[in-house]
């Protein structure tokens, strides 16, 4: 998969609801989402026994990675496993399904069997570099579209973590929040090119970028609460 261009925005609802109710007139929703046009999404995050992944993020390294597990709408049905690579503030995921059993065992520290590649190098890096689950993510997201240089505007909010991993799977878990309430976290996500007429929709020049991580957020809170 290609690298793509990401930048991130903390804004608030209101300014939230303002550009959704521009984008909603030239982009299509992202197919998870539900009536109101929001969904939920749960990430496990895993990092070795160095906490290179955290300190690659806290340290700005201009190239890191980062391995989690992640599904949507508390549906257990569809779940994901993925890697997600940035260098040089561009990213690039891979990603493959995986069945509820194997991430109940990969979090028990079972052996699982598989063909795939990228959870054929997790399993090595795991048994070699002592890679375990360190934090959940969960947070509801609104997503908008759009084909032309394969655009993507999301707005993610609610944002909280929790080391309650053994729960993964249950609806309530013991979380922290990671952002105010009123606080909204807007990512553009693009290829080669950002449209100037979507550009322009979300004035993005006259926003001050930030490099919020949920990942490093959520460990460092982690971290003060629980000395993990």
């Amino acid at each position: 998969m290609m690298y793509r261009s990401e930048l991130k925005f903390i804004i608030t609802k209101y300014q939230m609801q303002l550009l959704k109710s521009n984008l909603e007139c030239i982009m299509e929703r992202d197919i998870n989402s539900s009536v109101d046009g929001s969904y939920f999404i749960r990430s496990l995050y895993f990092d070795d026994y160095k906490d290179t992944a955290y300190n690659q993020v806290i340290n700005g390294l201009s190239e890191r990675e980062k391995y989690r597990i992640r599904y949507y709408n508390y549906d257990s049905n569809f779940i994901r496993f993925e890697n997600k690579y940035k260098k040089n503030n561009m990213n690039k995921k891979t990603s493959v399904n995986i069945n509820k059993e194997d991430v109940v065992k990969i979090i028990d520290n079972q052996e699982i069997s598989t063909n795939d590649n990228l959870l054929s190098l997790f399993l090595i890096k795991k048994n070699t570099e002592l890679y375990r689950p360190v934090v959940i993510i969960d947070y509801n997201r609104d997503a908008y579209i759009y084909k032309a240089g394969n655009v993507r505007i999301t707005f993610d909010y609610n944002l909280t973590c929790s080391y309650d991993i053994d729960n993964f799977f249950k609806k309530d878990i013991d979380s922290i929040p990671l952002l105010d309430k009123n606080e909204v976290i807007l990512e553009v996500k693009f290829d080669e090119f950002l449209p100037s007429f979507i550009r322009q929709i979300l004035n993005i020049d006259s926003i001050e970028r930030t490099s919020f991580s949920k990942y490093a957020n959520g460990r460092t809170m982690i971290k003060k609460v629980r000395g993990v």
